[in-house]
Parts: structure tokens; sequence; C-alpha cells
């Protein structure tokens, strides 16, 4: 789940798997032992939502009024049930280093084993340009010679392949992209700490991104309207918008990168 507002308990053929508290952040569960692998499985989701009290709840309120708006409850961001090895990747860290032409990457996988290796490419249209292998769970650096930067005029991504192997036989293959940019302050001629992208000084017109959706609260009815929203921030001359109080599905943080729009991000 990517997120369900507010707390959540999943049921499996009558079995509680586990619970969940937190509107905006993602959570999973290994069902595998709860399945019946014959004819149909059950899975219920039972959610409570009281929007009021202590929870982080962005703009949303049982009275909707002035700065605040209409409550969502419930499943709001992409749910999906994925089949996966027993050792399988389970997320990837990556933080690009400009100065050093490389992207610091960290395989999860969900085992200390030592038998684990990982092997990662970057590639430009198919084309390898770089790549690492190490021990998984470890932070390796995978070379990008003559890097091309990352910028709000010229959005460019690298792709990204990572082979998990166990005991030299390829387990798992997943896939994902990088920019290589880098964000920092440093100071003016002036003197003035200003924030500066890839140690450039730019000025940044944003908006402020409620994230709201008159037909969905907190859901937008497709990702292509996801992409239309930031499409028209930069039609209108934007190369920011400040996300308020909501987090939105990976989707929404991807069009961003695509399309070439710098994200302030706020807390619920």
């Amino acid at each position: 789940f990517e997120a369900v507002d507010w707390q959540a308990q999943v049921f499996v053929n009558g079995q509680e798997v586990g619970q969940h508290r937190g509107g905006y952040d993602r959570f999973g569960f290994d069902i595998t032992g709860q399945l019946h692998w014959n004819g149909d499985d059950e899975i219920i989701v039972a959610v409570t939502d009281p929007t009021e009290g202590d929870q982080p709840r962005g703009k949303q309120s049982r009275k909707p009024e002035g700065i605040f708006y209409t409550p969502n409850s419930g499943i709001w961001q992409t749910v999906w049930l994925e089949p996966v090895p027993k050792t399988s990747v389970d997320k990837l860290k990556l933080t690009p280093d400009l100065e050093g032409r490389t992207l610091r990457l960290q395989v999860g996988v969900n085992s200390l084993a030592d038998n684990l290796r990982v092997e990662a490419v970057a590639l430009v249209a198919g084309q390898e340009i770089g790549r690492t292998a190490g021990m998984a769970n470890t932070e390796l650096f995978l070379p990008v010679e003559s890097p091309r930067v990352w910028t709000p005029d010229d959005p460019f991504l690298y792709d990204l392949r990572v082979t998990l192997r166990e005991n030299g036989r390829e387990v798992e293959t997943v896939s994902s992209y990088f920019g290589m940019r880098k964000v920092s302050l440093k100071k003016d001629a002036q003197g003035i700490t200003r924030v500066a992208l890839n140690d450039v000084f730019l000025f940044q017109v944003g908006t402020l991104d409620q994230g709201f959706w008159p037909d969905g609260i907190y859901t937008a009815p497709t990702d292509e309207a996801l992409r239309s929203d930031i499409e028209f921030l930069k039609r209108s001359g934007f190369n920011l918008t400040r996300k308020h109080v909501k987090v939105e599905p990976d989707r929404w943080y991807y069009w961003c990168d695509k399309l070439g729009l710098l994200v302030w991000q706020d807390m619920p």
C-alpha cells in the first residue's frame, strides 16, 4: 500500500497480517503463509480515520472552512500485490555525487547473507555508460563519466538496472532511474546565502500546490491528470512547486523529475 489514511488493519482469509498508522507513507506485508494457493483468497482492509487530534492530516478537516479542506479516508494511493523471490530487493537508495562523477548506490535486500551480490548498470538510450558490483546492503559507487546534469530546462535522466545474485545465480532484476544533480547552499557575491542547483544560483519561481482534486479529494483520477498539472506549471513559466502538507504518490514525483520541476516538500 503506498498510502492509506489513517490506521489500517489488513486481514487475509480471516487472519490479521498487520497494522499500520500514518496516512502518507507506504507499508506492506508478506502474506505467503496466509494464502490458500487454490481457489479464491479474501483480503480485507479495515480503516479508521478520525481526522482530528494529533494525527498528521495536512489540510484535512471534518469542518472544512478557511484554509482547511474536505477530509479523505481509506486507500488513496496505489495498491499492488507482487510475487517476489524469497531473497529479493527491498529498496534502492540513490545519491548523485557530481564532484565525484558517481552515483552512490545502496541496494537494500531482505537478507544479510554474505553470498549475495548486486550488479548495477547505468544506461542512456539503452547503451551502458557505467557499471558497478559488490555486496548487497552496502554502499557502492557507480561511475558516471562526464555527467549530464539535471536542470528544469534540461531534465535529463539516466536509466538504472540492478541485478541481485545469490551464489552467482541471478534471482531478481529491478529497474529505476536517476538524475545527476546537486542542491546546496552557498554565498553569493554580496555574502548572502542562497540555494544553488548544481552549484549555480537559480531563481526559483513556484506555486503552493495543495494537491486536492474535485473528483477524488486526495486522489487524482488518472496518471495523465498528475502529469497535466505539472505540464501546466511548466507552460506557465514555473520551475518549482511547494507540495503543501501532503505527500503525493511516487508517480507525481516521477513526472516532476521527468518534466523538470523542482519540489519543496512540506511535512503533513
